[in-house]
């Protein structure tokens, strides 16, 4: 990158040691100039086929001289600040497409993923929230979208990129640090698609971060992916952290890797990358398809930092990856699990190179009530690994999101975020961006991101425990959807990966759910079976009572371009006979009486603790804090009190909160009817 001396007193150590740009006054356009300036030969782009050989590749200096003419012809049509929609498929036309918006002092949006299933629906949806001014691509991908999209609201001109590459000026317009450098459009797992303005000081303090997290900074960086260049982990993440480290990036585009995912592994195999990953369903594909014949063509030594991103249920589908593909070379310590997205600009926390990954099981139950305890028994177990610490200069803290409180280490609540990484906001969304972006801690001035997403904090390891839109209450109780689609998946090989949905079958009934399964294309196990097991594991490990499993072939449950459960579509899909269903089973739900209300559940407590208490020297009813400080009072029958309590209604209680309580029998009663009640 280029060394940059800053106009303002504090200045990144990085930039003279490393010769990189400094985050402060930089922008993208600096950052590839330089690398083009210093290193023209360099090839940071190869494009593989489906064999895995390589058909195409850019330069650092062919790819600046392309930006720079592609800017040119931009200019023929709109004028800097325009937005410009990104139409190309996963090869270096997107990269070259890309940097041209950014030469051109135009913002580029990206999110469209045209190989992928529903794309011309998501198309839509993006053009009509980013309104570009224009939309750029090869002429054929051009062609076939105009004609079928022909009332875009919009109303954008269609330039081809073989148009704008005849352009016989060169243009190349620095921009400003903390302007917007382009539109990240979000997967859209829980809304629709929102676009995320990322500016040049978000993305180069996220990559020299990056960098130096990965060891980058002190030497050469190869990576290879397969991720889509429209997501931003391919784009960020892969393209360009090629660019900010100075080295070589293979791409193999993504329907290649899905097709057959040995040819990834193939690929990190012939060319001797050191880094690449994904998201656990890729690894899982692994696991379950690459046969011992494949095996025998495998050397992953080479392989150092195999990226994994924040997932609820990976740690038994990561280990079995270990342990199959040990023989070719590969190394568990080489795995590195983080927490990131794209409102953050990419990496929020990193786990170290080279240390062994922090597999921790969990009490589910405490897990569900809010506390990160240790698992006591096989029974009541839930795995997660640390997504590691956050990086330099940010700020990660654990909040109540109805409080908006630090909870201590320990306690789970939503993830918030401050530092350099968080993007300016939503594209054309005020409130939204006010809400998410702006939030506040109760007492202090700081803006923080709120991510919307569960975790909690030990020993500053952010530990990711589930998304606050996709959990289901049933009963006073939260589960989480990942889990148990980890646990099925592990269960039967049938299902496919990655490839189930859970939602409440009816929003007035809290007491039963609806299941739907993909099925790989040749079960081994018949219907009846398969959903058989479901049920079973179901009913037995979580004590959740399902209407109805669906079983469906490929494509029954409708995902983001990244590969994340679309539940609100699939669940529309479903009731309208969208889907394709291979077979629905339907259950009685037991007739649970339902869940108590704080008068019920108050009255049961007093109960309760009547007739624990029936033996006691002392009266409970007369508890007070000046008796427990002068020890009138047995703390330790108190504290029995509250294990007997957990056992009996099957929850958890924060100790600390247990004893603040028993200041008075009536908080006392309070604080256990709380937990009981359907409205806790």
């Amino acid at each position: 990158m280029a060394l940059i001396i800053p106009d303002e007193i504090e200045e990144d150590w990085a930039c003279k040691v490393y010769n990189i740009v400094d985050w402060h006054t930089a922008t993208l356009v600096d950052m590839l100039q330089h690398r083009a300036k210093v290193s023209p030969t360099m090839v940071l782009y190869t494009l593989l086929d489906a064999d895995c050989n390589s058909v195409d590749h850019l330069t650092s200096s062919q790819l600046d001289d392309r930006a720079a003419t592609i800017a040119a012809g931009l200019h023929h049509f709109g004028k800097v600040g325009d937005r410009v929609l990104l139409l190309c498929d996963n090869d270096l036309n997107y990269i070259s497409a890309f940097f041209g918006c950014i030469y051109a002092g135009m913002i580029p949006a990206s999110g469209v993923h045209i190989d992928v299933m529903r794309s011309d629906e998501r198309f839509e949806m993006v053009a009509n929230d980013a309104q570009p001014r224009l939309i750029i691509g090869p002429r054929k991908i051009l062609a076939d979208y105009k004609s079928e999209h022909k009332n875009l609201n919009c109303k954008p001109v269609w330039v081809p990129l073989e148009v704008l590459l005849n352009a016989k000026d060169k243009v190349a317009i620095k921009g400003e640090n903390q302007g917007v450098a382009f539109i990240q459009y979000t997967s859209g797992t829980t809304k629709n698609t929102r676009g995320i303005e990322l500016t040049h000081r978000n993305l180069i303090f996220n990559l020299r971060h990056q960098a130096k997290s990965y060891e980058y900074l002190d030497e050469e960086y190869s990576g290879l992916s397969w991720l889509p260049l429209a997501h931003d982990m391919g784009l960020i993440g892969c393209v360009l952290l090629a660019i900010g480290c100075g080295g070589r990036c293979i791409l193999l585009p993504p329907k290649y890797f899905i097709e057959k995912p040995i040819r990834w592994l193939k690929a990190m195999s012939r060319y001797k990358t050191s880094m690449s990953g994904g998201p656990t369903f890729a690894y899982n594909l692994c696991v379950r398809e690459v046969t011992e014949e494949d095996m025998q063509e495998l050397d992953l030594s080479n392989w150092e930092i195999a990226l994994n991103g924040a997932d609820t249920a990976q740690a038994d589908i990561m280990k079995r990856f270990c342990k199959k593909f040990a023989p070719a070379g590969f190394k568990a310590r080489h795995l590195v699990f983080g927490y990131g997205l794209a409102e953050a600009t990419l990496t929020v926390t990193r786990t170290q190179r080279r240390v062994s990954p922090k597999f921790r099981s969990f009490s589910r139950n405490a897990l569900m009530a809010g506390f990160a305890w240790p698992s006591t028994n096989k029974f009541d177990r839930r795995e997660l690994i640390s997504c590691g610490s956050s990086l330099e200069d940010q700020s990660v803290k654990i909040v109540d999101p109805e409080t908006h409180t630090v909870l201590r280490n320990g306690r789970v609540g939503e993830i918030w975020i401050s530092g350099p990484s968080i993007a300016k906001g939503y594209f054309n969304r005020p409130e939204e961006t006010e809400e998410v972006f702006h939030a506040k801690i109760k007492g202090e001035d700081r803006d923080y991101l709120r991510t919307g997403d569960l975790g909690f904090l030990l020993s500053d390891n952010l530990f990711f425990s589930g998304r606050m839109s996709n959990v289901i209450v049933l009963r006073g109780k939260t589960y989480d959807p990942d889990d148990v689609s980890g646990a099925l998946e592990a269960a039967c090989s049938d299902i496919r990966p990655n490839a189930t949905a859970f939602f409440l079958s009816d929003p007035e009934d809290i007491t039963s759910i609806t299941v739907i399964i993909e099925l790989i294309k040749k079960p081994q196990d018949s219907y009846d079976s398969i959903a058989e097991l479901v049920y079973e594991l179901i009913t037995k490990t979580y004590d959740i009572w399902p209407r109805m499993i669906v079983l469906t072939r490929p494509g029954g449950v409708l995902k983001t371009p990244s590969g994340k459960a679309q539940i609100a579509r699939t669940r529309k899909a479903l009731h309208e006979d969208a889907l394709p269903i291979i077979q629905k089973f339907y259950y009685d739900v037991p007739d649970l009486p339902p869940p108590l209300s704080r008068e019920e559940a108050l009255v049961e407590v007093e109960r309760w603790i009547a007739q624990e208490t029936k033996d006691w020297d002392e009266d409970v009813k007369e508890l007070t804090r000046e008796k427990l400080v002068n020890r009138e009072m047995d703390s330790e029958l108190l504290l029995n009190l509250r294990r007997d309590f957990e056992h009996h209604f099957h929850i958890q209680i924060d100790p600390s909160e247990f004893m603040v309580a028993c200041q008075t029998y009536n908080d006392l009663c309070q604080l256990l009817a709380g937990q009981i009640s359907a409205h806790s």
